[in-house]
């Protein structure tokens, strides 16, 4: 199963996106500042093979479409996430959507108050769905290693599976808080020129990559990842001009997740 995510940065893109969907077999895409794409000619180019999903109208930040195969149901959402259950053959998906308040306008401790509601209702979710293959994407506006990722009473990820194979649940100020798994800093890579998502040269603190755009699993699921990827290129044409992603395209690159079935 191939999930995409690409912040589209408000820019007009039916084509890029459905070469991008096309090309790399995508089933379910998740898009953030989606607001000057025209669904109707992007479902057309893909030959009306998808369909949107966009709420009850509580989120304006993200939209999922996907293949009209994958029965799809919104199950919650707020201003700036969506939880959707996806029924994939057996099986029964949580897919969470997120786009999480920017630097340098939103500290850590305002995305921290987001994640925590965001976690509180993935944990309903899995109790109502009764199934923990939970997979939760988007743009983070932050790197792996930051704060409102890493700690117990955020997101709770680790970087490392042998970690969340040793102890899936932690407990912190007397509450316990389940784990997620987050593969993105595995596929980053000088060799395979795996950066990160996003480029910003200004300031005196650069990382020059950032990696905003990732995806959590709970641990059902870290077998079942099969790649992780930032899409650098689409239909032979490049997303980068000069050093960064160009923004006549988009500020971000997309991120493309792939997951076994059947794990």
């Amino acid at each position: 199963m191939n999930i995409l995510f690409w912040n589209l940065k408000g820019n007009k893109n039916e084509k890029w996106i459905a070469d991008t969907i096309q090309e790399n077999d995508v089933d379910i895409a998740i898009f953030a500042e989606y607001h000057g794409v025209l669904f109707s000619d992007l479902f057309s180019l893909l030959k009306n093979e998808y369909m949107q999903f966009d709420g009850y109208g509580a989120c304006e930040k993200v939209t999922l479409i996907c293949k009209k195969t994958i029965n799809t149901v919104v199950r919650r959402e707020q201003s700036r996430y969506t939880l959707y259950s996806c029924f994939v053959d057996d099986d029964t998906y949580n897919i969470i959507g997120l786009h999480l308040p920017a630097p340098p306008w939103a500290t850590s401790s305002d995305r921290k108050s987001v994640i925590r509601s965001i976690v509180q209702d993935i944990i309903e979710l899995e109790k109502e769905s009764q199934s923990k293959k939970t997979v939760v994407i988007g743009d983070f506006n932050c790197n792996p290693f930051s704060e409102e990722i890493i700690e117990k009473d955020a997101f709770n990820a680790v970087l490392f599976k042998t970690i969340i194979n040793e102890q899936e649940i932690v407990e912190y100020n007397e509450k316990k808080h389940r784990r997620f798994y987050n593969p993105v800093i595995n596929y980053l890579s000088e060799k395979t020129q795996t950066f990160g998502s996003i480029y910003c040269s200004s300031g005196n603190y650069q990382l020059y990559w950032n990696s905003y755009d990732q995806v959590l699993v709970r641990k059902e699921l870290i077998e079942g990842i099969d790649s992780v990827k930032y899409i650098k290129m689409i239909n032979g044409k490049s997303l980068i001009k000069r050093v960064r992603p160009d923004e006549t395209i988009s500020d971000h690159l997309p991120l493309l997740v792939c997951v076994k079935k059947g794990v």
